[in-house]
């Protein structure tokens, strides 16, 4: 080959591809939002001292806490009940496989807010006493009304707990059936009992598929706690409409709140991302 048609690599020119598309796209949305923003501040819906004011008041903050301490219980106990109905649904055991396949069913498919009033009230109406007695000795451990037991905080935590339970059976049943079947076969050839294989090669290998949706779980849990709001219990959105009510500052209030999910978003996010970089997808 001629050494003239050999091009030296600094003569070589890289000539990028124009996307005009989405650059036109970029722009269109970006005029929308400026609209947007001018059309909000011509109106002046939101006066930034009332926002200022309450952005930091203690029943706001106290609204806060409680979102985050009812979204986290609730996760919590999302993911004991998930875990073990995907266990029972990947058991072989057609009796728990059944139940487990109910259980999804019926939570899946009933709004959050039912199932938070049924709790509240229905509940109570069926069982009026929580009693446990210790067997042949007459010794009664526990003799409450239900309706002491069933607090607001109690409904908003098993009925959110419960749904989300449902959708993490799912999740997680479909991050163990994602591990290779050959691993699992492996362990069993290495002497491993159930809870070892489990813990030791599934769980660890499932977790880079179930954590990345867990992180979107939770986040729209923390949103779902404003469900609470409708039984009376304190938390952000309930205090935020008790505080407009009686001032009118209906926007500025409005506005309070989305500020104070957004950042509870924000640090979900955050810890989502950590937690995926010490499980990375391969």
């Amino acid at each position: 080959m001629s050494a003239e048609l050999i091009a030296e690599p600094s003569e070589v020119r890289i000539i990028r591809r124009k996307r005009w598309g989405a650059w036109l796209l970029g722009v269109a949305v970006l005029l929308i939002l400026i609209i947007v923003a001018i059309a909000g501040a011509r109106a002046r819906i939101i006066d930034l001292d009332v926002f200022l004011q309450y952005l930091t008041s203690g029943e706001i903050l106290i609204g806060a806490r409680n979102a985050i301490l009812v979204g986290t219980v609730s996760m919590v106990l999302a993911l004991v009940v998930g875990l073990t109905a995907a266990l029972m649904r990947l058991s072989g055991n057609p009796i728990l496989s059944s139940v487990s396949a109910t259980y999804v069913y019926f939570f899946r498919g009933t709004p959050m807010l039912i199932q938070i009033l049924f709790w509240y009230n229905a509940f109570p109406t069926m069982f009026p006493r929580l009693y446990l007695a210790v067997p042949f000795t007459g010794a009664v451990l526990i003799d409450l009304p239900m309706p002491v037991v069933i607090t607001p905080f109690i409904a908003a935590v098993v009925g959110l707990g419960l749904a989300e339970g449902a959708y993490m059976s799912e999740i997680i049943r479909g991050g163990i059936l994602a591990v290779d079947k050959g691993q699992q076969a492996a362990a069993r050839a290495l002497g491993m009992t159930q809870p070892q294989m489990l813990g030791r090669v599934v769980i660890p290998q499932a977790a880079r598929i179930i954590i990345p949706a867990t992180g979107n779980q939770y986040i729209m849990l923390l949103k779902s706690t404003s469900l609470a709001s409708v039984i009376g219990f304190l938390e952000l959105l309930r205090i935020t409409q008790g505080i407009y009510s009686a001032n009118f500052q209906v926007v500025e209030l409005l506005a309070v709140a989305a500020f104070w999910y957004l950042a509870m978003t924000a640090v979900v996010t955050a810890i989502q991302t950590t937690l995926e970089k010490l499980f990375p997808v391969r």
